[in-house]
């Protein structure tokens, strides 16, 4: 065989051996999608927060999930936004319509939010929902 070809083939066969994974970009691990997945970034987690509803959104915290306990938001007072939020309540002020206003101050409530893993960000963080310990919604509701 010619020494010439002889190499051709030999660098053909090497070029074939070579896993795809060797020659992908960093990151990638052989899938197509770079980054935004997994190693090193910060997952949005649900928080769970249990205490007293104080009224305009605030709740007195008492209790909360590995979230919220180490983000250190247990016994103490921390804010929410409740406009996105689903909203578990009874119709407490008759107006045919279930809003935040229908959540008295003193009642015991549960609330998920969904936030930065290794940091919450600041007050007042958005909730997900709301639930009414204290003024169930009846079954019609």
């Amino acid at each position: 065989m010619n020494p010439k070809r002889a190499f051709l083939v030999a660098l053909g066969t090497a070029a074939l051996a070579v896993p795809a994974a060797a020659i992908a970009k960093p990151g990638d691990h052989g899938h197509g999608h770079a980054g935004g997945h997994g190693h090193g970034g910060n997952p949005t987690v649900k928080y769970l927060f249990k205490g007293t509803y104080g009224g305009s959104g605030v709740v007195a915290v008492n209790h909360g999930n590995r979230h919220a306990r180490r983000a250190d938001l247990v016994d103490q007072d921390v804010q929410f936004d409740l406009s996105g939020a689903r909203l578990v309540v009874a119709d407490t002020n008759a107006d045919g319509s279930v809003t935040a206003d229908d959540v008295a101050s003193g009642d015991r409530v549960v609330v998920q939010a969904r936030l930065p893993k290794q940091d919450p960000g600041t007050q007042p963080f958005a909730a997900s929902r709301l639930v009414d310990q204290s003024s169930p919604p009846d079954a019609g509701d």
